[in-house]
């Protein structure tokens, strides 16, 4: 018995020991005897608790997180007809580069577009024609072409050139008239050689509003149709037409986003939410779109219809949509794009409102993302010079553009680059 007495209590029999004092004389039992029975017990209960919440803390907030970040890419895939990929424009490598200037005769003005040797400039404040044109390489005037007016050969409006492709050796363009139904097919070459305006062709064509124009072979164009307001709060979304010359048969649409149409108190709003600027790759295969208020590019390829929008990270998405949208008070990103078969080039602001009025003065925009036509972010060019509206010449491989406040003409030699 004695050397039960003398057997070293367990942990448990302890604690139901001094409990069972505790019940008959409270006031008699020391409690600092207890300090090594219960205050690890203590310790060990408060880590546990803070382990737990620890836990549910983490796991509330990635549910958090998850529903956040699933429900954007729901609003992503109900308004949009494609997928979204993001890139990260911190991990690209940026290039420094400087511009050089083209000295020429006359004052080159508005929307250029530039094919070896020829700068071909649309702009309203030509008196008799739509394009003036001129020789870079000694920066003599060519000549004024496309002329204004009523007559057979003559148009109340055209757009600018959005693409160049050759026939039978000559550089060659659609033009389209939107206000009197005509398809001009332009031989640049031929009028600059001879010194007047020359169509190969000029056709009847629907009364549709098209905004953008690219030739792929000899009958058939890709037309962007852009949105159109349908009544006070509701307008469609703009989507691309393969159609044909000829017969003006719609072959195949390729729509841009699910809803044929969306509702808002400010349409208006939503319609420049649309806009982009676009660009065919010269073999024809896919459409490049660079969006405004979003920091997105698309692209389309032209063969099986799918599209895909690659996106800066951490930037808005297209629940925007569903917001009043005050474009005046939004920042706007992607401005104006061209490419060649290899790279994609859109000159981006991301900064703070511009109004877009010429009286407002344009921004200064050096920075130019390069992406090839897997949407893989490839560099970001720094410039020197303002590139607001941008032409790629694929002959020599130079990037141009025009001072859209001085009208000064200058370049970036892509072949330094190695691009």
């Amino acid at each position: 018995m004695k050397k039960e007495a003398n057997t070293p209590l367990t942990l448990a029999s302890r604690q139901t020991s001094i409990a069972s004092e505790i019940q008959k004389n409270p006031e008699a039992i020391d409690l600092s005897s207890c300090k090594s029975t219960f205050i690890p017990l203590s310790r060990f209960a408060v880590i546990a608790n803070r382990y737990i919440y620890s836990i549910i803390n983490l796991t509330l907030l990635t549910v958090i997180l998850c529903i956040i970040v699933c429900c954007k890419r729901d609003k992503d895939s109900y308004y949009f007809n494609g997928k979204i990929q993001y890139f990260n424009d911190s991990k690209t490598v940026k290039k420094t580069i400087n511009s050089k200037s083209v000295s020429l005769d006359g004052v080159p003005t508005g929307i250029i577009a530039v094919y070896d040797s020829l700068l071909l400039c649309c702009s309203p404040k030509y008196i008799d024609c739509y394009y003036g044109i001129n020789n870079l390489d000694t920066g003599e005037e060519i000549g004024f072409f496309c002329k204004k007016g009523q007559g057979p050969q003559d148009a109340n409006s055209v757009n600018p050139i959005y693409q160049f492709f050759k026939k039978e050796n000559d550089i060659c363009t659609y033009l389209r008239s939107n206000s009197d139904n005509k398809l001009f097919l332009w031989n640049i070459s031929k009028s600059v050689e001879r010194g007047i305006t020359v169509y190969d062709t000029i056709i009847s064509y629907k009364k549709n509003r098209y905004r953008f124009l690219f030739y792929q072979s000899d009958d058939i164009l890709y037309v962007n149709v852009p949105s159109d307001f349908l009544s006070r709060n509701e307008i469609s979304t703009p989507f691309y037409e393969k159609r044909t010359i000829s017969t003006q048969e719609i072959i195949r649409n390729f729509p841009i986003y699910k809803q044929k149409s969306m509702q808002s108190s400010d349409v208006t709003g939503l319609d420049l939410a649309f806009y982009t600027w676009d660009v065919i790759k010269p073999d024809g295969t896919k459409i490049a779109q660079a969006m405004r208020i979003f920091p997105q590019i698309n692209i389309i390829d032209t063969h099986t219809g799918d599209i895909i929008g690659y996106r800066l990270n951490k930037t808005p998405d297209f629940s925007l949509f569903e917001q009043e949208l005050d474009i005046k008070s939004m920042d706007q990103y992607f401005l104006n794009i061209h490419a060649d078969d290899n790279y994609i080039y859109a000159s981006y602001w991301g900064k703070e409102p511009w109004s877009g009025r010429v009286s407002s003065g344009f921004p200064f925009v050096n920075i130019i993302h390069v992406f090839d036509w897997s949407g893989n972010h490839i560099y970001e060019l720094i410039t020197d010079r303002s590139f607001f509206h941008i032409w790629l010449d694929h002959v020599r491989n130079r990037l141009y553009t025009i001072d859209m406040n001085t009208d000064e003409v200058y370049y970036l030699d892509l072949n330094e680059l190695y691009l």
